[in-house]
């Protein structure tokens, strides 16, 4: 790991990839989590006399828009950070070196969203080296996003010495911990709407765990499959891959645990088709009786439409035994994915679980064992420009 040697930041220009993708309404920040969970990092900072310069982005976009604009965190992050922040409205700004000389290292410099420029998205090594002149040493804390080849994530540590963020670190050696814990019964609970989204998930991770739990309605492809659901759900569309994951968990010993009954919606004209909105009660008691001997979870894409109900009965119901039993002491709980995440937010028990991602889709493909850019880029040294960036897409 890349981990920051404080000494090597005392009294610098640091740069610091920051996550700031958060709901807003009415230019409100809604939910805080990704901008706290930066604060161990930049307390590091501040205590070596570091003059913090933070970039991030914000949503989906290439025009900039009063919505999407960074403006809108800056009091959640100066009451996070409890120090004055300085907004540079522009990070192509000419005078954004100055105003960042200027400013006292008391303040952190916040530059506006990166996504306003097309070339963040398509990794401009020229766009990178604008922002490496504005610092000394680059920092990416935006494990969420490492997943993409962005200027700031993939081009930008390759102009300036670099390092991993504390929380960024975290992230990674959570998930490692997890996989290279041979001691414990290691349980996974994947879910989600669409199968082709966690194929490569489900593979990965039978090779690794004891049991594997599906909900949702990619459990519908496996149940309709194996006669546990009498109706087609995608299987065939499927079929070579939920008997490669199935060989597999026979191969590695992992008990595959799949859903008896659900809440669908079957179409009555064509009585073959459903749509699974949850796993049943029983299900639920399945699933918790396996959570009851393990001693490891990993968590990634609730069960069931959890945003309505009654569809959150299965996701909520699972929630609460997972919540009880590391709260209990018996279980290690890491929570991962957008969904999922969202889903224990809004249950009230985040503060139960061992460990919640702040990451969606990088979360995702770390866990499939795929080379984030994001990490793939802090181990090219200045002498690799001549690399094929195109490798990674």
């Amino acid at each position: 790991m890349l981990v920051i040697n404080k000494e090597n930041l005392r009294n610098k220009k640091v740069l610091v990839r920051v996550d700031f993708n958060v709901p807003t309404e009415n230019g409100i920040v809604q939910d805080a989590f990704r901008i706290e969970n930066t604060l161990p990092t930049i307390e590091l900072l501040k205590s070596v006399g570091a003059k913090i310069i933070l970039i991030s982005h914000i949503g989906k976009t290439t025009n900039y828009n009063r919505d999407q604009s960074l403006r809108n965190v800056i009091d959640t992050a100066t009451n996070t950070y409890k120090s004055k922040i300085v907004f540079i409205d522009d990070c192509m700004d000419e005078n954004a070196g100055s105003i960042i000389d200027n400013s006292s290292v008391d303040n952190i410099v916040l530059m506006e969203n990166l996504r306003f420029y097309q070339n963040e998205e398509n990794c401009d090594f020229e766009f990178a080296k604008r922002l490496a002149k504005l610092a000394d040493f680059y920092i990416n804390e935006a494990f969420s996003v490492s997943h993409r080849k962005h200027a700031s994530i993939f081009a930008l540590p390759q102009f300036l010495p670099h390092a991993l963020g504390l929380s960024f670190v975290r992230e990674i050696r959570t998930i490692d911990n997890f996989f290279a814990d041979t001691s414990s019964p290691k349980m996974c609970i994947v879910g989600g709407t669409k199968l082709s989204t966690k194929v490569n998930l489900l593979k990965n991770l039978v090779k690794k765990v004891d049991k594997l739990a599906i909900g949702g309605g990619i459990a519908g492809v496996f149940s309709s499959f194996f006669g546990k659901l009498y109706l087609d759900c995608g299987k065939n569309e499927y079929e070579r891959d939920v008997i490669e994951i199935a060989e597999n968990a026979n191969k590695y010993n992992c008990e595959l645990i799949l859903p008896i009954d659900f809440s669908a919606l079957i179409d009555t004209e064509r009585c073959n088709d459903a749509k699974i909105f949850d796993i049943g009660p029983n299900s639920v008691e399945l699933f918790k009786s396996h959570l009851k001997k393990s001693k490891l979870l990993l968590w990634n894409g609730p069960v069931g439409l959890f945003e309505k109900a009654p569809f959150d009965f299965g996701t909520m119901s699972i929630a609460k035994e997972v919540s009880q039993l590391t709260q209990n002491g018996e279980l290690t709980s890491i929570i991962g994915g957008g969904d999922t995440s969202f889903a224990i937010n809004k249950f009230n028990m985040a503060k139960d679980m061992s460990y919640i991602s702040t990451a969606g889709g990088a979360f995702l493909s770390y866990l499939e064992g795929r080379e984030l850019p994001g990490i793939f880029a802090m181990h090219l040294s200045d002498s690799q420009f001549s690399l094929d960036h195109t490798l990674l897409t």
